[in-house]
């Protein structure tokens, strides 16, 4: 069974969250997908059972951090996952010392971790991409060893100049990067995860993607937002 996550971005109101989950009602196991909307809707997910995860986390437990949100206001909420290091985040406001943080904080609380990685169009373009998959893997786990195991860490591989353009990696080379991950990751680390492909995953490209065998998910974006879209594309995967 492959996971499947969706990340709804920084979308949809109180509204459409009730009518996204009278919708999916009973028709999803709830084992395969994992919800990670915004974080003012999270409770109505996880009171309804369904797998949650919070788009980023405070790299601080608590404290004086204005306009972000604790672990532990999130896990209060419901949260058993997080995503940490998406590309949007990383653009915006994280460097690599505040992922590491994050990645040993998240753990430390019993919180499973996507981490997120990928390369921009100008590393694509000149064959560096594993090179700055395997920086964003070493920066990320540094330190952070004796918290992981290979039940609490997801990799999401999301290319960047992917995302939101409609344009992916041929199955050629997914299947070469995704290799090159778990391999990278079992000889360094001695851990065998869980890789999900993410960027621009739709109805017309997922029957592509599954023939790539090493695609353990994915994470989708856009199509999420729809549910009728959203169980169609489950439906696919699943068939």
């Amino acid at each position: 069974m492959k996971l499947i996550v969706a990340n709804f971005k920084m979308n949809l109101l109180i509204k459409d969250i009730h009518n996204y989950l009278e919708v999916i009602e009973q028709k999803l196991n709830k084992d395969q997908v994992i919800f990670c909307p915004n974080n003012l809707h999270i409770k109505y997910f996880s009171e309804k059972n369904y797998l949650v995860g919070s788009q980023d986390i405070s790299f601080q437990e608590y404290g004086a951090i204005t306009g972000d949100t604790s672990i532990n206001q999130l896990k209060e909420v419901g949260i058993t996952y997080t995503i940490n290091g998406h590309s949007e985040r990383r653009q915006y406001f994280l460097d690599n010392k505040y992922i590491n943080k994050k990645v040993k904080l998240a753990l430390s609380k019993q919180i499973k971790i996507i981490l997120c990685i990928g390369e921009n169009l100008k590393a694509f373009e000149e064959n560096n991409t594993f090179s700055v998959l395997k920086d964003q893997i070493d920066n990320a786990l540094k330190d952070n060893l004796n918290y992981i195991n290979e039940t609490n860490l997801i990799i999401a591989y999301e290319p960047i100049w992917s995302i939101g353009t409609g344009k992916i990696p041929t199955n050629s080379c997914l299947e070469k990067t995704i290799l090159n991950i778990k391999t990278y990751l079992k000889e360094t680390y001695n851990l065998n995860l869980k890789v999900l492909y993410g960027g621009s995953v739709n109805l017309e490209n997922i029957d592509s993607l599954q023939e790539v065998s090493e695609i353990d998910g994915y994470l989708v974006g856009s199509l999420s937002l729809d549910p009728n879209k959203f169980l169609t594309l489950i439906n696919k995967i699943n068939n």
